[in-house]
């Protein structure tokens, strides 16, 4: 890794107009994406190369512009972020702050309320133009009021416990061990790619965790079932559910229980700019020299920083994947 070279394009696609511009480099770039919030964030800063030209190049952009950011090695580019301007720093250098696709669903507004409806109806509403995909779930009666698709999203996620993200076009929206399901499994081998570790090793009996599932009927009723450590001071985590039985609470409860609390490792794990980690992946930990760090964990966010002298990744990890 040490030995390729960076390499870096910007793409940015006027909202009226169509125009684009195309840099075929940046200075640095900070990409967070996680399964924890909905919508992914990005800050590109412009390099001094442009400095003659920032003044039409300012001309030419603005809020609201699409954009496209590609990073890699020896020419060999991906995309990493595609989005929308959301801000324009226009100092020097000159800095975007972007949002990936919930740069418009910030912006609208709805009315409406059901005596019953569906997960499925909600979201249509909300997010037209998109496919959906969630469970078919009876939400029962449902206001908005002067709400966004985003604060909308925000309520059926502290409410009723679904989580949301964007895949292109598609509006993903699940409890949130469904969400992290991961396609994709990487390596880090601690002596060949990895560039950091800030881990600390945790035995489950050491970890003092509550789970707390709470499930909203259609007439209001609220029925709950904790599980885990009855430690005063335990670090306590709720679930949100829609019409769920106690005995299906406790199983749900003790399903997370038994994610969050294992013999294993918390903290972070830096690698490169390959292999292309994205949250909700799986990363394999390896190491021939402390085989006790071996193992599987959820990447539950990834930090992407770039710059004239690096191209990182920074994996926070979640569970350990069986």
């Amino acid at each position: 890794m040490l030995y390729l070279n960076l390499c870096s394009r910007l793409t940015i696609e006027q909202q009226l107009g169509g125009r684009k511009a195309v840099l075929d480099r940046i200075s640095s770039a900070e990409i967070s994406k996680t399964v924890e919030t909905f919508g992914d964030k990005a800050t590109v800063v412009i390099p001094r190369r442009y400095g003659s030209e920032q003044g039409e190049l300012k001309e030419f952009i603005s809020v609201g512009d699409r954009v496209k950011l590609e990073l890699g090695y020896n020419g060999e580019l991906a995309v990493e972020f595609e989005g929308y301007i959301r801000e324009i720093e226009s100092g020097f250098p000159m800095k975007l702050y972007l949002d990936d696709e919930t740069f418009f669903m910030r912006q609208n507004s709805f009315v409406k309320s059901w005596k019953e409806v569906t997960l499925r109806e909600v979201l249509e509403y909300i997010a037209p133009g998109y496919e959906i995909e969630c469970h078919e779930a009876k939400l029962g009666k449902f206001q908005i009021d002067n709400q966004s698709t985003l604060a909308v999203l925000r309520v059926l996620k502290e409410q009723y416990g679904f989580y949301s993200a964007i895949r292109e076009r598609k509006l993903v929206c699940k409890f949130k061990f469904e969400m992290a399901v991961a396609k994709q499994v990487h390596v880090y081998d601690f002596e060949k790619n990895v560039k950091k570790g800030n881990l600390k090793y945790k035995r489950k009996e050491d970890k003092h965790i509550r789970i707390k599932a709470v499930s909203y009927s259609r007439d209001g009723k609220k029925t709950t079932e904790t599980v885990g450590s009855k430690e005063q001071f335990a670090t306590v985590k709720t679930l949100s559910y829609a019409n769920k039985t106690a005995k299906e609470l406790r199983e749900l409860a003790l399903a997370e229980y038994k994610r969050v609390s294992f013999d294993g490792f918390d903290g972070t794990v830096t690698g490169f700019g390959l292999p292309r980690t994205n949250a909700g992946d799986t990363l394999k930990l390896i190491s021939a020299r402390e085989p006790e760090r071996n193992g599987k964990y959820l990447v539950e966010s990834v930090t992407v920083r770039y710059g004239n002298a690096f191209f990182e990744r920074i994996n926070k990890l979640g569970y350990k994947v069986e």
